[in-house]
């Protein structure tokens, strides 16, 4: 499994295991993930954690978006 130090590697894990960024975003919220997949599940509480503020999250959207 990947261990992922950051918001971009958290991002990229969730892309190539075929994610749009939809389904990032409507996930990085929820406290239940409903991903069978243990990879994916564990990145999406890592990126929670890198998104604990509205300014990260706003980050977040901004890297998924190239704002």
């Amino acid at each position: 499994m990947a261990e992922v130090s950051s918001m971009k590697q958290a991002v990229e894990v969730l892309r190539k295991k075929g994610l749009s960024n939809r389904e990032i975003l409507s996930n990085v919220d929820n406290s239940h993930f409903p991903f069978e997949d243990e990879e994916v599940v564990m990145t999406f509480i890592d990126l929670q954690i890198e998104c604990s503020s509205d300014q990260d999250f706003d980050k977040l959207v901004a890297y998924l978006y190239d704002f």
